[in-house]
């Protein structure tokens, strides 16, 4: 089938294929919820729209994750994504970093992870509040 699919649907010619996705755990590295997830969900929406023209937030995802000391901490996950636009993706790279050292550090996470384009980071040691 060969079908010009944006010019079918009406739709800009280059699509955006390139999906950044952000997990945000409802606990700690402990156990211990997180009272104000919902103010940090707000605030990855939001830079996740500068970065990609918009957002979605998922509802929570069940979700595991084991401690260095190999327990198993179950939690509800909250998944917020966007397909990046390139210029504005670079221009807010530094405000996606201090954002996810920032949740990690306050939120006492032992990891926060993020997905972009197939590829899956993980953040262990996060940046002094200071910055990087």
């Amino acid at each position: 089938m060969d079908i010009e699919l944006a010019k079918e649907l009406g739709a800009e010619e280059e699509p955006s294929s390139q999906r950044l996705t952000l997990y945000l755990p409802d606990k700690d590295q402990t156990g211990r919820l997180l009272p104000d997830l919902h103010v940090w969900v707000a605030q990855a929406r939001e830079l996740l729209s500068r970065i990609g023209g918009g957002a979605t937030g998922l509802p929570p995802a069940d979700g595991t994750w084991i401690d260095p000391a190999g327990n198993l901490l179950w939690e509800q996950t909250r998944i917020v994504y966007c397909y990046i636009l390139p210029d504005s993706f670079e221009a807010n790279l530094k405000a996606l970093r201090d954002f996810l050292h920032r949740f990690g550090r306050e939120t006492n996470q032992g990891e926060v992870v993020v997905e972009f384009d197939g590829r899956f980071y993980r953040i262990r040691s996060f940046d002094t509040a200071a910055g990087a």
